[in-house]
């Protein structure tokens, strides 16, 4: 049976950590901040494997929200309902998902990392996204720094052995 890849992403936790999101949520707005987070788990999922689910909790939000999960940018966003927290969330999410998928979960809160480990996933931490999401594009940067130039449409490449049996071939024909 196929296991479905999957990270939850703890919104505001992430957003409070990383210091270009502090920056951003401290001198633009917190929605300009969570943004940035949705556009960058959004090119994190196109590099790599996992399907990316983000979850800001409203438990201390006050007034209209929209609550429930979305697509956007290709990516899941669940805003909770009022006095649920994202930890909430992802601990019912898991207690549903733990066994049948492959799920990690970032935040830096232990008490969640507790409970990830214990209910079947496995956690990370902002910091460890972080650089998972910068070895991604690093890595995605180096391919495109290999690849070779198709321009000269004349040009064969042959493998080391391939070259030896035509270097053999043509001594016998001279």
């Amino acid at each position: 049976m196929f296991k479905k890849k999957i990270i939850f992403v703890d919104g505001y936790n992430i957003i409070n950590a990383w210091p270009k999101l502090i920056a951003i949520k401290d001198n633009i707005s917190l929605d300009a901040a969570r943004e940035e987070l949705i556009n960058i788990l959004s090119e994190y999922q196109s590099l790599g494997d996992e399907k990316v689910y983000l979850v800001f909790d409203a438990y201390l939000a006050t007034g209209e929200r929209t609550i429930g999960e979305r697509e956007y940018k290709n990516i899941k966003v669940y805003f909770t309902k009022q006095k649920e927290t994202a930890d909430q969330y992802i601990e019912r999410v898991l207690d549903l998902t733990g066994k049948r998928d492959v799920i990690r979960v970032a935040t830096d809160d232990n008490l969640i990392q507790q409970t990830i480990l214990s209910r079947g996933g496995t956690r990370l931490s902002s910091r460890e996204l972080l650089v998972e999401y910068k070895n991604l594009k690093n890595q995605i940067r180096r391919m495109k720094i290999k690849e070779p130039d198709y321009q000269n449409k004349n040009m064969v490449t042959l493998d080391e052995n391939m070259k030896n049996i035509l270097d053999e071939i043509a001594k016998k024909i001279k």
